[in-house]
């Protein structure tokens, strides 16, 4: 569970019309589209660059904003269509951000799930992480998502344990560390609504990590949801909330009654 929401995702950022610095052409653009049809954009970082650098996706009225720091791939989850990415500098000592470059991005995806099997900034992963080789051994064998889908979640609400310190040092800018929360086996809910995304996205299996609202918890929250093929159908999993109850002697539903959550935000 959340502190307080995260700047770089819930919160606006004040624009300045100018001066704004427009790179040449293509071959320098920092905006990559290549996996546009994965529904990815992907950010050049500029290791001479000292200020503070954000990224802007937008589609229609809704906006998602980013900070600019490692394995910068950012997800256009809003299906289809048109967005436009604006890569964002801080002007220096205040919260004011220049344009340094805009671009429109189209995607149109063979398959409206595959960007929730992608790995992004904030559910970084690859095959050679401990958490991800964790996933491959649990699921084994086993023949149908939702199997896939139980064995992780039960390894997850019987293995990590919720950090009330971290909680309540949380930085804005924290991005989870799906090693970190691994090795150390304990994260605040952002942490495991990451590792859970990451741990079954590596598996084929569409994940998102969703931010908002559950009734009964008073801070910002993040949980998932979770793409059954055979039903065709997207459930809500909360593995933060039931390792709790299984701590307290309670074993939940993996499924959760979605009109127990308000969801505010999807990755």
């Amino acid at each position: 569970m959340f502190k307080k929401r995260l700047v770089m995702m819930m919160s606006a950022v004040c624009l300045l019309t100018a001066p704004m610095t427009a790179l040449a052409g293509p071959s320098t653009s920092r905006i990559d589209a290549s996996e546009a049809s994965k529904g990815i954009v992907k950010i050049e970082k500029d290791p001479q660059k000292q200020t503070i650098e954000k990224i802007m996706i937008s589609k229609g009225n809704q906006h998602f904003y980013y900070s600019v720091t490692d394995n910068n791939r950012f997800p256009l989850q809003l299906g289809d269509g048109k967005y436009t990415v604006t890569l964002l500098e801080n002007v220096a000592g205040s919260n004011k951000y220049r344009m340094v470059e805009n671009k429109e991005v189209i995607r149109n995806a063979t398959d409206e799930q595959t960007v929730f099997l992608q790995p992004i900034q904030m559910i970084y992963w690859n095959d050679q992480m401990k958490a991800i080789t964790k996933a491959r051994e649990l699921t084994q064998g086993l023949q149908s998502d939702k199997d896939k889908i139980a064995a992780v979640y039960n390894f997850m609400i019987h293995n990590i344990s919720y950090d009330f310190e971290k909680a309540q040092q949380v930085t804005n800018d924290y991005l989870p560390s799906i090693e970190a929360t691994m090795n150390e086996s304990k994260g605040i809910c952002y942490d495991y609504s990451a590792l859970f995304a990451a741990m079954l996205r590596s598996q084929g299996i569409p994940t998102k990590l969703i931010m908002g609202r559950k009734h009964d918890i008073n801070q910002y929250h993040a949980w998932n949801e979770v793409y059954l093929k055979d039903t065709n159908e997207w459930v809500f999993i909360d593995t933060t909330y039931d390792a709790a109850m299984v701590k307290g002697d309670t074993k939940p539903l993996m499924i959760k009654n979605r009109q127990d959550y308000v969801t505010e935000k999807q990755f």
